[in-house]
């Protein structure tokens, strides 16, 4: 498959925490879920969302004072397909969801 980007070890992590998230997800908690600092990540997150396998949205509602809106990142149906195969070909197979809770996500975060 010919990928509009290059594919890192850290992108691969990346496309490992959105995967497992299946649901919109704070940048940050992505960059803590890929062990990875979010100087590498939102770079990343940029590039998958310009190449269209990702969709973000700003935070809605009420803002506090001196705390900057959050973004949001959910895999587009072609990014789920693309990493999904990105990852087997890469890593020789998906990552498995947690039994628990979904590490990466908070209460609160979801977009109001």
């Amino acid at each position: 498959m010919d990928r509009p980007f290059k594919v890192t070890q850290a992108t691969l992590d990346v496309m490992e925490a959105l995967l497992v998230s299946g649901e919109d997800v704070h940048g940050y908690a992505i960059a803590q879920a890929a062990r990875k600092p979010t100087g590498s990540v939102y770079p990343i997150l940029a590039r998958l969302e310009s190449a269209g396998w990702l969709e973000s949205n700003w935070e809605t509602g009420e803002q506090t004072s001196g705390v900057p809106r959050k973004r949001f990142y959910r895999l587009t149906p072609n990014g789920t397909a693309g990493v999904r195969e990105v990852l087997l070909e890469r890593r020789g197979a998906l990552p498995s969801r947690p039994a628990q809770a979904n590490p990466l996500h908070r209460p609160g975060w979801g977009i109001a």
